[in-house]
């Protein structure tokens, strides 16, 4: 184009660049941005912006680095689609420092990270066994006007309970029950951390909160409380709520059927065996299958007087 008499604006010299990254030809996408400079022209932070969101995209974060350092040498501020690029790139590839780091960068340059970046940087720590951090870091974001989110508060919930935090966990959903009102999956997530924490008390006087604000237990309320009661050694408190849950309708997985009966002994809760049994054979065929059809069959043939009846069940569909 220079050689035609005509000298690019930045637009042109974006949508180049665009188009480079785009079709992953990141030392073309390079090589031009260097002639740019090497014009004497100054990139804007949208020109950076899209080099660096092609690194990104290919999974080339130390370049993407390089590019963003270099930015800020000469005086260009990353923008907030910046930091979502990058942060959004350290999290889908499990750098949970990194995309912690950036976004304290973010909120300290003023920058308003949404909903779904957020929840990203506080999964990513809790999947690195950084609760704590992910705990502190969303403290942050809720005070620099990220609005609380249900989705984000039953991750954190249930990733405190699961590195033993559970007063944390519990001030935390009475602070956000305060201001918003929270969903079933959350008050799942807290039954759920709580019954692996074994504080089985605590958890029910969660589900009485629960129901009296008007929501049903579904299965994933059912099948927390069964699975903290077979781990306590109260197999027959499971079998009860295991009886409950079905009468409402709610499906049980192949999972609880396989806690279960592997927590009630033979003879002692034969008739409880016999009826679970019963329940897992009426689901079908196509709910027994593979192991799950192995572990069945075995539970089947131990319950010596009904195993005909129950392998009947399934036979005959």
């Amino acid at each position: 184009m220079p050689g035609l008499g005509i000298t690019p604006d930045v637009v042109t010299y974006t949508t180049v660049l665009t188009a480079y990254s785009g079709k992953g030809d990141l030392e073309g996408a390079q090589k031009l941005f260097d002639d740019i400079i090497a014009n004497g022209r100054r990139p804007d932070v949208m020109m950076y912006t899209v080099l660096i969101d092609g690194y990104c995209q290919h999974g080339r974060l130390q370049d993407a680095a390089r590019i963003m350092d270099e930015m800020e040498a000469v005086g260009v501020q990353p923008n907030e689609v910046t930091y979502s690029v990058v942060i959004e790139a350290c999290c889908k590839e499990g750098k949970s420092s990194e995309a912690r780091d950036l976004m304290q960068e973010m909120l300290v340059a003023g920058y308003v990270p949404d909903i779904s970046l957020g929840a990203k940087v506080v999964d990513v720590l809790c999947q690195d066994g950084k609760a704590e951090e992910a705990h502190q870091m969303w403290r942050w974001m809720v005070k620099k006007n990220v609005p609380p989110d249900n989705t984000v508060t039953s991750t954190l919930i249930y990733w405190l309970c699961k590195n033993g935090m559970v007063c944390e966990a519990r001030n935390l959903f009475d602070e956000l029950e305060r201001g918003f009102k929270p969903s079933l999956m959350t008050y799942n997530s807290l039954i759920s951390g709580l019954c692996e924490n074994g504080e089985l008390q605590e958890a029910g006087r969660v589900w009485d909160d629960m129901v009296e604000r008007g929501y049903m237990p579904n299965a994933m309320t059912y099948e927390a409380l069964i699975k903290g009661f077979c781990k306590t050694g109260k197999p027959n408190e499971g079998a009860a709520l295991f009886e409950e849950m079905v009468t409402r309708g709610c499906s049980p997985s192949r999972l609880i059927f396989q806690i279960l009966l592997d927590s009630l002994s033979e003879p002692i809760h034969k008739d409880i065996v016999s009826k679970i049994l019963e329940t897992a054979a009426l689901c079908g065929r196509d709910f027994l299958t593979g192991d799950y059809w192995e572990f069945f069959i075995r539970k089947v043939v131990n319950t010596t007087d009904t195993w005909k009846k129950h392998l009947d069940l399934v036979l005959d569909m």
